[in-house]
């Protein structure tokens, strides 16, 4: 970490402090900051720590990046039982916001994995400081497939979880207070999905739109997928046509990676598609 620097960073959105970690080259080679944006039950490292590697990474080649706690999450004011995508989506506009207001930033590169990926298609297709935009197993936007695709991914992250308690790391967690229990006992008990209690929610009509209008973005989107992970086919098949018309977007799939890459191969090769992929001089610049 010799050639980086990494500080504290906050800012408030709707009243609330939220905190992050801002991470900064001694060379800066783009005027974009990359925001990076992690789903539910997790907090502004990612599972397994990926987002710290990553902007370490990126950082390494001259990239600033924001990495935060959205509301309710990490050390981030908020109840995390109530807040919902919307709110999620809020918080990343004034995560970009103030990520362009640091001297030498005139744009964001949002990175979102799982349902940060939702938040940034959703953030990009409103806000035009961000240029372009890399989404890391997303799913649906919107819940396009409907109400069995809830059904299934609910499913899968609890026998995720379920999984993880015979792991001896995970009561290492549990012991040190690492676990966001609220979160973890809801999708085990199966009364939400995303955040948002399942048989109470008629359906929100804003996040309906989200899909319509990220279907206008003008900037690049990357997507990646692993070869394993089970919303793999529906997730990518509705993304290609969303991105069909104006959208620049490259779709890539790591083999034999899961939903969260949890593997140190999987890792450095989902870096190194990124790396290559922001080495492109429509995004770098």
């Amino acid at each position: 970490m010799s050639n980086i620097s990494e500080s504290v960073f906050s800012f408030d959105s709707c009243g609330l402090r939220l905190f992050g970690v801002f991470c900064e080259p001694f060379e800066r080679r783009s005027t974009l900051a990359l925001v990076f944006l992690h789903g539910w039950g997790s907090y502004r490292i990612g599972p397994h720590r990926i987002f710290v590697d990553m902007a370490r990474a990126f950082a390494g080649n001259g990239f600033v990046s924001l990495r935060f706690d959205f509301r309710g999450r990490g050390e981030s004011e908020g109840e995390s039982d109530k807040i919902t995508l919307l709110d999620m989506i809020t918080d990343a506009h004034k995560a970009v916001e103030e990520a362009t207001r640091i001297p030498g930033i005139d744009g964001a590169v949002l990175v979102g994995l799982c349902s940060g990926a939702e938040v940034a298609a959703g953030v990009a297709a409103t806000n035009p400081k961000v240029r372009a935009a890399i989404l890391l197993s997303a799913p649906l936007l919107g819940r396009q497939d409907g109400a069995n695709e809830k059904i299934s991914q609910n499913t899968d992250m609890a026998k995720n979880y379920l999984r993880k308690l015979f792991l001896r790391g995970t009561w290492r967690k549990i012991v040190s207070a690492g676990v966001d229990y609220k979160t973890v006992f809801r999708i085990l008990l199966g009364r939400t999905f995303n955040g948002r209690v399942m048989d109470k929610n008629p359906g929100n009509v804003k996040e309906q739109e989200l899909a319509a209008k990220f279907a206008d973005f003008q900037g690049r989107c990357l997507f990646v997928y692993g070869g394993n992970d089970p919303m793999l086919p529906r997730s990518e098949h509705g993304y290609r046509q969303l991105c069909s018309g104006n959208i620049n977007a490259t779709f890539r799939t790591i083999p034999e990676a899961n939903h969260n890459y949890h593997s140190a191969k999987w890792e450095k090769e989902l870096i190194d598609i990124i790396s290559e992929w922001l080495d492109n001089k429509k995004t770098s610049k």
